[in-house]
């Protein structure tokens, strides 16, 4: 057919790619893949006698240093943040769906976004911030990776909970890089991505959508504030929030999967 052929010859002309892509497939050869980035800072990672370069930063080695050359070279990819990567596209549909459902008065986005912080953090940080107990199992060397006994590779990215909410924030979304101590296995291995949320709540936000909240308190009455632990909370602040937090996953599901997997999921999944 002499107008199929017509018809075809013009799209070619006017869909460069198109064109380059039929040519490579009629040819045999294959269509160029998007290279996807590596590391993202140029310093390579050293071990030391004395002392471990990461990430421009030299930390001295003790009887704790526990990190190996296979674990040392992949810190710095920074794979949540490369264009079109798998875990970039996930994020990305994350921060989307945050950014559209959740806004603050003005119409601006409620939850920020902090992807690109060091993996490298304190043992303070990792564990103190959280309150874990000093005899805790999960600091065991074991399962985790020491630059020395006051440093290491986070082993969750909650280890930056503590001073995003000093630094005056309510309610962010984190993502990176973990690493934990473990036998690589189907199901299992010593590097991998996590992504959280973290929102507080005041009384009136909290409330304010509840009859007789006016007279509903976030903490128990007559309770008692430590250095190290807040009160308790009231049954009416847990309730509200469990119930949040579960409309928050549910939504986001929906948003990832369709509605289909969110219902199967179940609420108390």
């Amino acid at each position: 057919d002499s107008s199929a052929l017509v018809g075809l010859v013009h799209r070619l002309r006017t869909r460069p790619l198109l064109r380059r892509l039929l040519s490579e497939l009629w040819s045999g050869g294959p269509a160029p893949c998007r290279r996807l980035g590596t590391r993202g800072s140029t310093l390579q990672p050293v071990i030391g006698q004395d002392s471990i370069e990461l990430l421009g930063h030299s930390y001295p080695r003790d009887d704790f240093t526990n990190i190996t050359p296979k674990i040392l070279a992949k810190v710095g990819f920074h794979l949540q943040n490369q264009p079109y990567h798998p875990l970039w596209l996930i994020k990305e549909r994350i921060k989307a769906h945050f950014y559209s459902s959740y806004v603050g008065r003005w119409g601006n986005p409620l939850f920020s976004v902090h992807d690109n912080l060091s993996p490298v953090v304190t043992v303070e940080q990792n564990f103190d911030s959280l309150l874990i107990p000093p005899d805790h199992p999960c600091r065991k060397r074991g399962d985790n990776y020491y630059l020395n006994r006051t440093t290491m590779l986070r082993a969750h990215t909650s280890a930056h909970q503590r001073e995003l909410v000093r630094s005056g924030l309510d309610a962010f979304l984190l993502a990176g890089d973990v690493y934990r101590r473990d036998e690589i296995n189907a199901s299992h291995y010593p590097v991998f991505h996590q992504m959280e949320g973290v929102r507080l709540f005041s009384d009136l936000e909290l409330f304010s959508r509840v009859r007789g909240g006016d007279e509903l308190s976030l903490f128990e009455r007559g309770g008692r504030r430590t250095a190290q632990k807040q009160e308790s909370h009231s049954l009416e602040a847990v309730k509200l929030v469990e119930f949040d937090l579960k409309t928050t996953l549910t939504r986001l599901v929906t948003h990832l999967f369709g509605p289909g997997e969110a219902s199967r999921a179940g609420p108390d999944r």
